[in-house]
C-alpha cells in the first residue's frame, strides 16, 4: 500500500467555519469618512445597502483614523459610500 505524504490539505476538520464573502452587486456600501487632518478617506468598518441609505438615521460616531491616529466624530453628512473591502 503506497501512501502520498505530498498532498497538503487545505482546511482541517477544527477550523473554524469561514465568513461568506459579501456578494458583489447587492448593493453593499462601505461608509467612508474623510480624515481632517490629512484629508484622505477612511473606512469606518460600517456597511449599508446603497437603497437603504437616503433614509438611513445615523447618530454621531467616533472612529480612530488609520492615516493620523486620531479620533474623529462623523456625522451623515460627512460619509461618502464606498465598494466595501473584500
Amino acid at each position: 500500500m503506497f501512501i502520498d505524504f505530498n498532498f497538503m490539505a487545505t482546511r482541517f476538520l477544527f477550523d473554524p467555519p469561514r465568513r461568506p464573502k459579501p456578494k458583489i452587486g447587492t448593493g453593499l456600501k462601505s461608509l467612508l469618512v474623510r480624515c481632517p487632518s490629512t484629508s484622505k478617506l477612511t473606512d469606518t468598518g460600517r456597511t449599508i445597502k446603497e437603497k437603504l441609505w437616503p433614509t438611513a438615521k445615523v447618530k454621531a460616531q467616533k472612529f480612530t483614523c488609520a492615516h493620523c491616529g486620531g479620533v474623529h466624530t462623523w456625522t451623515k453628512e460627512d460619509v461618502v459610500l464606498g465598494r466595501p473591502l473584500q
